[in-house]
């Protein structure tokens, strides 16, 4: 009860991130539907390697000194615009020449990594260590997010209502969409930057860690909960917000590192969906 007395009284501290993880879990959840079931998790592993070094990109030239270019070097700035066109690339770009397309997902996600660790070691400025910007703090979280993060998810969520039939045409018959003349190719890269959107601004606020266990977790222990879509991505919300909230609650204290926090309390829910759905059919 002391323990929770002192998490209450200390609302200050973890209030804005987890305003921030909530908002994250949620917008993670509803996209990851779309991730989950289109089989590109591992185009969304490489999304957030490559925001992942964007940020640390930011940081290295900041270092540097590079004062007159730093509305482009700016954090947010360069990892949206290299996740932007990472994303644009495996949207628009489906055949590759001797080589298959998980073979090139996996370059990016290769070389995004390790590019992070090395920028990560030529940091000099201790406030963006390598671990923070891989798994996420519970406390650093810049308050400009707490207004940014929501905003851009409100404009996220607005899109998909606005496209939501059309991104499930497309997704799931793309076939019959061609044959009706959809534009099959620059709604799949719309939606493929919405999620690039995502990842970019939540990744520099909590983590590559965090947010690709977002993305792939609740949707995950979702379709093990029921085989209707729209409650599929109801509770790919509600999964992902409580993973981002008990994530915060259990890093704060216990004191372990938030994105393994976040991570793990995903991995558990999907791990109970799963036991769910076994103890449904032993039945």
């Amino acid at each position: 009860m002391s323990i929770l007395n002192e998490f209450i009284n200390s609302y200050f501290l973890w209030r804005d991130p987890m305003i921030v993880g909530a908002v994250t879990g949620a917008a993670c959840g509803f996209l990851g539907v779309y991730v989950v079931l289109r089989r590109i998790i591992f185009v969304s592993a490489t999304l957030t390697q490559i925001s992942s070094f964007g940020v640390a990109l930011s940081f290295y030239l900041a270092g540097l000194g590079l004062t007159m270019f730093s509305a482009l070097i700016g954090p947010f700035a360069l990892s949206l615009i290299l996740t932007m066109i990472a994303a644009g690339f495996y949207a628009l770009k489906r055949d590759f020449t001797r080589i298959s397309r998980e073979g090139v997902i996996a370059f990016g996600f290769l070389i995004a990594s390790g590019g992070v660790i090395i920028l990560g070691d030529k940091i000099t400025s201790g406030a963006h260590d390598i671990a923070t910007i891989l798994f996420g703090s519970a406390v650093v979280v810049d308050p400009m997010d707490v207004y940014l993060i929501p905003a851009i998810a409100a404009v996220v969520f607005i899109i998909h209502l606005i496209y939501y039939k059309d991104f499930i045409f497309i997704s799931f018959d793309t076939e019959s969409a061609r044959l009706f003349k959809y534009p099959v190719r620059r709604l799949n890269t719309l939606l493929l930057i919405t999620v690039a959107i995502i990842v970019a601004v939540t990744t520099r606020a909590l983590g590559a860690l965090p947010v690709f266990g977002l993305l792939a977790l609740p949707p995950l222990a979702s379709l093990y909960l029921t085989e209707k879509l729209p409650l599929v991505f109801v509770f790919s919300v509600i999964i992902g917000m409580l993973s981002a909230v008990l994530g915060y609650f259990f890093s704060f204290i216990l004191s372990i590192p938030t994105g393994a926090s976040i991570a793990v309390c995903a991995s558990l829910f999907f791990i109970l969906a799963l036991l769910s759905r076994e103890i449904k059919n032993s039945a």
